[in-house]
């Protein structure tokens, strides 16, 4: 192939040659006559006629690119100073470069001068430039026109010669491409073996291949079975075994995924491999990924369009598999099952807001009525809400309806009539945001309650888990619940009483700053004295908890290290008497770290200072499901309200006017509010998983286990022909 190839360029080179000297051949003799209207060119300011008589002159012609022909024309006039005279004509054809491939225009040129030393120092200028002269007689056309005759027979010649290397070349690469795809696959995995062998220690006289490596406990009946088949096949005579040794090394991290899990499992992996045997959040964040992906995307309209594109990528999900996608494609495609989660979630959580592309829709008979008149209000409003407004009876707005029963599911369509809509969602969806974070960040206190137990750290769960998650409780725990307990009460009862409804901000920031100031009107459970009773007890466990957290753990490990050290130095004179060569031997060996106690506390009060710290700002940045929820419908009321409506008001009847407004939500809705507010939500519902929620449990810092496989060493048909 090499040789066919160089060849090819050897041959395209000759030819170029001959068309060049056709363009010569075949110009007309006023070209080279000195007729001025054939198009002069004369550089610099050389404007008189010098003649275009042959006799007594010197002449060259010859073929330039037409990129260099500026700097050749400024050149032989700075070389013959003016005392030449030059034209030149655009070549009728292109040249294709032998190297490269790529079309090249060129120019004829011809050439007076009287001199002879000014002719040769033209020559070097076109070698320098790489312009070809080529042989041409002004004074004899006979001869001219005997020569192109020539040159034109024998670049007919050569491109019939061209043509035949051509196809030979293309038959000889035919062959090589049903053998390369095995070839390299031969090579893949002919190095991929020697590289293992490489790591292979041998011992003994007769050349025994150790092998170390770590393998899944429930993969080894497979190693032993694909040893003594290789042993079968190989026909060897020394018998290979399997055996488990003891190691100090840390054990890689391995979970067993398939094509639904895999991608959850990459973005925890992003974050950091886990520790041997600590609990893996994948297997949580399966579910709770997608759920505050919803609770901030949630649309019935919006996660349904989600919930189809991902629908289609597992529908079409051979066929992509084996087509090549563009790089963004192929990321959205590599996530379709957490799309489709998501999609189902922003479904759900739509229903629970009632919110269709920006409107409510009624499921069912609505809780809430807006009577007309005061004996509309008597005869369907219930008896508790016209005691409640008592003189202003007859001014009556909205009332619980008379004998109905709670709405169906989710928020109520009635709210869509009113003019505190946004005000009642703002507050229905900051507390639930508040109650969500609290839950997530509970559980993953549990869950490190589990680490703690399963690696038999006692210290941990007794100075660490219970002050943490009895701090958690007692602070926003309580909170979650008074948030609660608010949900339930009866308040237009209460208001009977001169029970005003407290402002839970406010009562939040009172619990910390002035605890026991709970006015007796505005009390939420019991009465005044035993909510501030309840509430300063609190507060006391929950200060308590932090002298917990902060000072055993570093005195229970130095306590730990002193007994270790006094141990084992007393076990090494014990050694030492008995065999007086084991000091060298752990002089020689690997030392551990020593004991720092200044670095164990700094780490203890850092750590303390931040879970402290952290319980508030993880609670606040759990805010953002409330933020972005909110601020996704009012940005899909805004287009639809923008762009439907009030062209839809605008139409004159013929239509053209929706047709815009329709084109115009249509492309905010799906690249505004599909796009961007889902990538958007899963950037934070991603930061809530990876910050507030593994920091609590997840350490990160263990090592994957890569197995040595060579069915993913080998290219697949398509990359091989793609690099081809």
């Amino acid at each position: 192939v090499s040789t066919q190839s160089t060849w090819g360029e050897l041959l395209l080179t000759q030819k170029n040659s001959m068309q060049e000297h056709l363009e010569i051949l075949g110009k007309e003799p006023e070209f080279f006559s000195g007729d001025d209207s054939v198009g002069v060119r004369r550089p610099g300011s050389v404007e008189e006629d010098l003649g275009m008589r042959s006799g007594g002159l010197r002449y060259m012609t010859g073929v330039i690119s037409t990129a260099q022909l500026g700097l050749f024309e400024r050149l032989v006039y700075r070389v013959t100073r003016g005392n030449m005279f030059m034209r030149t004509a655009p070549a009728q054809n292109q040249f294709e470069d032998p190297a490269t491939g790529n079309k090249i225009d060129k120019t004829v040129f011809v050439i007076f001068v009287s001199a002879q030393r000014a002719h040769d120092k033209i020559k070097k200028v076109c070698e320098s430039l790489l312009a070809t002269l080529y042989p041409y007689n002004i004074d004899n056309r006979e001869e001219v026109q005997k020569m192109h005759i020539h040159v034109r027979d024998n670049l007919a010649d050569l491109e019939n010669t061209i043509a035949g290397t051509e196809s030979v070349r293309d038959k000889i690469l035919m062959k090589i491409k049903e053998n390369v795809y095995q070839w390299k696959k031969t090579v893949v995995i002919e190095k991929s073996v020697y590289n293992i062998l490489n790591f292979l220690s041998f011992k003994g006289q007769t050349v025994v291949a150790v092998a170390e490596c770590w393998v899944p406990k429930n993969d080894v009946g497979r190693v032993e079975d694909a040893l003594h088949e290789a042993e079968r096949s190989s026909g060897a005579q020394v018998q290979s075994f399997l055996e488990a040794i003891e190691t100090r090394d840390k054990p890689p991290t391995y979970f067993k995924t398939n094509k639904f899990t895999a991608s959850h499992q990459g973005i925890v992996d992003s974050y950091g491999i886990a520790r041997y045997k600590e609990v893996n959040p994948a297997c949580f964040s399966v579910i709770t990924f997608p759920f505050l992906f919803g609770v901030m995307y949630g649309d019935i309209g919006h996660g349904l369009m989600i919930t189809i594109l991902a629908a289609i990528f597992i529908w079409k999900e051979k066929k992509m598999l084996a087509t090549p996608l563009n790089e963004i494609i192929a990321l959205v495609f590599g996530g379709r099952y957490i799309l489709i989660i998501m999609g189902i979630y922003a479904i759900y959580m739509g229903f629970l807001y009632n919110d269709l592309f920006s409107l409510m829709v009624s499921f069912g008979e609505p809780y809430w009525i807006f009577p007309k008149d005061y004996a509309d209000a008597k005869a369907n409003c219930d008896d508790g809400y016209l005691v409640w407004y008592g003189a202003n009876a007859s001014n009556v707005r909205a009332c619980k309806k008379q004998n109905g029963s709670p709405y169906l599911f989710g928020i109520d369509s009635a709210w869509a009539e009113t003019e505190n809509k946004l005000e009642f969602m703002n507050g229905l969806k900051m507390k639930m945001a508040v109650i969500l974070g609290v839950i997530q960040m509970t559980v993953g206190l549990i869950l490190q309650c589990f680490n703690h137990v399963h690696f038999k750290d006692t210290k941990h769960i007794i100075c660490g888990f219970i002050p943490e998650v009895v701090f958690l409780l007692c602070t926003f725990g309580y909170m979650c619940i008074m948030i609660i307990i608010k949900w339930c009460i009866n308040w237009p009862q209460r208001m009977l009483n001169n029970l005003s409804p407290p402002s839970l901000l406010e009562t939040m920031t009172n619990f910390f700053l002035t605890p026991g100031s709970v006015k007796d009107d505005r009390y939420l459970y019991g009465s005044a004295s035993s909510q501030n009773g309840l509430q300063t007890f609190l507060l006391l466990v929950a200060f308590a908890m932090v002298p917990i957290l902060l000072i055993p753990i570093p005195v229970i490990e130095y306590r730990h290290h002193k007994h270790a050290s006094y141990g084992q130095l007393q076990h090494e004179d014990e050694t030492n008497e008995e065999d007086p060569g084991h000091k060298d031997e752990k002089a020689a060996g690997n030392e551990e770290e020593p004991f720092d106690m200044s670095e164990v506390v700094i780490k203890q009060v850092i750590h303390t200072i931040e879970f402290v710290l952290g319980c508030v700002s993880n609670t606040a940045s759990y805010l953002r499901l409330w933020a972005l929820s909110l601020a996704h419908a009012e940005l899909s009321e805004v287009f639809w309200s923008f762009a439907m409506m009030k062209t839809l008001y605008m139409d004159t009847g013929f239509g053209f006017m929706a047709f815009i407004g329709w084109g115009a939500w249509g492309g905010a809705t799906v690249g505004v509010l599909g796009v961007m507010e889902a990538l958007s939500a899963f950037l934070h519902a991603l930061r809530l998983h990876w910050v507030e929620f593994q920091t609590k449990f997840y350490y990160g810092d263990g090592s994957q286990f890569v197995p040595f496989d060579i069915d993913k060493l080998i290219p697949s048909p398509h990359e091989s022909s793609t690099d081809e």
